[in-house]
């Protein structure tokens, strides 16, 4: 009998604390709900939240490219280099450039579309995408072969 009794005991526990927890995320969605909506009657947090995402690709795309920059600098193949300075040049630019342009347009317009908006061109974005990628591949395929640790154990085996 004291066995079936821990048992239960443990199923109530495991079900009961699931259902706190059901309870507690249908509570803090209901609280985010209402704070959520009462934000939308405070003017200047919706042109905050506008432009905070305006930021957010390009702050993104900035930050992989400068990332990138820095791992470049010790790679071995000075073309790969080149190549790769050339296209971090030229993205990093036209980011700054479509960056700058819509700050005017938002300070002009107030769209709270994202779609007027240059840095949410979708050619845009995966032309940038595809220039990361891009990189990577002529980085990598630049290099020397990385000894794999079948390879290196083979080696060990024949030192032995």
């Amino acid at each position: 009998m004291k066995e079936e009794a821990k048992y239960i005991r443990l199923f109530g526990v495991i079900f009961f604390s699931f259902m706190a927890f059901i309870a507690f995320i249908a509570a803090l969605m209901m609280i985010l709900k209402y704070t959520f909506r009462m934000l939308d009657h405070v003017p200047w947090f919706s042109l905050m939240f506008t432009l905070f995402v305006i930021c957010v690709p390009a702050v993104l795309f900035i930050t992989v490219y400068l990332i990138y920059i820095k791992h470049t600098k010790p790679h071995p193949s000075k073309s790969a280099k080149v190549f790769s300075y050339v296209i971090f040049a030229i993205a990093l630019s036209a980011w700054m450039y479509y960056w700058f342009l819509d700050f005017i347009i938002f300070f002009k317009h107030h769209y709270n579309s994202i779609g007027e908006y240059n840095c949410y061109n979708l050619a845009f974005l995966a032309a940038n995408v595809g220039a990361i990628f891009l990189v990577g591949i002529v980085q990598a395929l630049n290099t020397n072969k990385e000894v794999g640790w079948i390879e290196k154990y083979e080696q060990r085996k024949m030192e032995e």
